[in-house]
């Protein structure tokens, strides 16, 4: 984003000169530390997908629904004519106040607690948020040329389109263990994971995108949650599959968070962790049978979908290297080592 469209910006805020400004965070959705007159804010652009009116709006009630439920977020602040968004041309940008916390490059089993923690404390603050079940179908995968909209995210119906149009891509014949993986647990989505036993689950808002990445910690609490572009309301494993692997899960190098192959790399899975997450979200909220026999479902579909989404964001030559390359790992992982894990809860 240009210095331009930034100042122009700014402009609608009563800030002062601008004095400085850098690139803080992320990769769709991206956000600038910016320096001014009046102190220092973040500028957040909203994504694509997620810049229309009616979904700024949702956004922007969701955060104060929260914060009046004590789940500790951030409002974004107002124009001086009052509006909590700001347009410069197809761009739709919000300004937000510095939240105090760090965010983690990775969780310690105190992190990974405290964070399972704040997501039960999300999911229970959300159940009477009532316009999380009136927002649109979306169209997910847009980006990958998909235009279907649907009410579910990562459904095994579009994932089975995006995969077969890979299967049929030049080249592909190198990722041939990768790509079988992926087809496998295709068709045990299609059947353990349709729409009906989706929507049989436990649902509730649910963040969609819970990760490290969008979590502050101050003194070994979470003292920020934020990026709500994909909360809407679904099951609640859809959620506690991304904690799992994201927080959960052993990062093999740092954090880097506007980097799309460091967000999305492949983590390791170590029992005591997803045990410490699962038992403590369980602590406060304790989950059926039907969540834990889901969840590696949830997580599998939420892969698949990762790796899939992160084609849009690298040049079109290393696209099969990144939906296929890293995508065996974590669904083997799943079917030799869950049933075991399953059992300890």
């Amino acid at each position: 984003m240009s210095q331009e469209i930034i100042e122009a910006a700014l402009r609608a805020y009563d800030l002062g000169a601008l004095h400085a400004v850098a690139h803080h965070s992320g990769t769709a959705a991206k956000t600038w530390r910016v320096v001014t007159a009046a102190g220092t804010y973040l500028l957040r652009t909203r994504g694509s997908r997620t810049a229309a009116p009616e979904l700024v709006a949702f956004d922007h009630a969701l955060r104060r629904h929260l914060l009046a439920a004590g789940i500790p977020t951030a409002a974004p602040i107002a124009t001086r004519d009052g509006a909590t968004c700001t347009r410069v041309g197809d761009l739709a940008l919000e300004l937000y106040a510095i939240v105090p916390g760090q965010p983690l490059t990775h969780a310690g089993l105190p992190e990974i607690r405290a964070a399972a923690r704040a997501l039960a404390a999300f999911h229970r603050a959300g159940r009477d948020f009532a316009l999380a079940q009136t927002l649109p179908p979306v169209a997910q995968y847009r980006t990958l040329g998909i235009d279907t909209a649907s009410t579910r995210m990562e459904s095994p119906a579009l994932l089975t389109q995006i995969y077969d149009r890979l299967a049929d891509s030049p080249g592909v014949e190198a990722f041939a263990n990768g790509l079988a993986t992926a087809q496998r647990w295709l068709k045990r989505l299609h059947r353990e994971f349709d729409d009906a036993a989706y929507a049989a689950l436990p649902q509730t808002l649910t963040h969609g995108d819970f990760t490290l990445a969008n979590i502050l910690f101050l003194e070994g609490r979470v003292n920020g949650i934020f990026d709500f572009d994909w909360a809407r309301w679904a099951a609640r494993v859809r959620d506690l599959a991304d904690g799992l692997f994201f927080i959960a899960g052993e990062r093999r190098t740092p954090l880097r968070p506007a980097d799309i192959r460091s967000l999305t790399e492949p983590v390791e899975l170590h029992r005591p962790r997803l045990l410490a997450w699962l038992q403590s979200y369980q602590d406060d909220t304790p989950l059926e049978d039907r969540d834990l026999d889901a969840i590696p479902m949830a997580l599998a579909a939420r892969w698949l979908s990762i790796r899939v989404e992160g084609m849009a964001k690298v040049p079109a030559a290393e696209r099969l290297d990144f939906a296929l390359g890293p995508v065996a790992e974590p669904l083997v992982w799943l079917e030799e080592h869950w049933d075991r894990l399953r059992a300890g809860l």
